[in-house]
């Protein structure tokens, strides 16, 4: 579009520039008073040509014409600006909709986290209250068999007494 609007644009420079001068030309002036009439023109200085001020000579059709390419080329841009920033609205929807499924994953893993961990703190109490009371159980054994074998040699000892005293 932009290669096309500078097409146009060249167009009417390069035929502003080959329009015929204004003096001596009768018809051309009454063309080019059309022209002066519908536009400011700006003063010239004395020793300036009138192929210097281009913008004079331009037919207003031509005018029109450029306006009206001007004009959609702008309207293509404000149709393709409003596309993009729909775009972008909808990329900025999506990943706040992201963000809030990742924060949501996140609490969740936590809570299964602590969850986890009370667990296996529960768990790892339980199993040393086990093993705890195993090593009880062992000690109170090896007290009781080294007790009874105490004992027999005691009781052992005072047959012999008995016996060969």
């Amino acid at each position: 579009m932009f290669v096309k609007s500078f097409a146009v644009l060249l167009f009417a420079v390069t035929f502003a520039f080959a329009a015929p001068s204004n003096a001596g030309n009768a018809p051309s002036n009454a063309g080019n008073a059309q022209v002066a009439n519908s536009q400011a023109v700006p003063a010239q200085p004395a020793g300036e040509s009138p192929a210097a001020a281009p913008a004079e000579m331009v037919p207003v059709d031509v005018m029109q014409e450029e306006l009206a390419l001007r004009d959609s080329v702008m309207q293509v841009r404000d149709s393709l600006c409003m596309v993009e920033k729909d775009s972008l609205r909808k990329t900025v929807v999506v990943e706040e909709a992201k963000c809030a499924n990742w924060e949501q994953s996140y609490q969740t893993m936590k809570q299964n986290n602590e969850v986890c961990a009370k667990a296996l703190g529960i768990a790892i109490e339980a199993s040393e209250k086990d093993k705890d009371r195993a090593d009880e159980e062992r000690r109170k054994a090896a007290v009781m068999s080294s007790s009874s074998f105490m004992g027999g040699l005691l009781v052992g000892a005072l047959l012999f007494w008995l016996i060969f005293d």
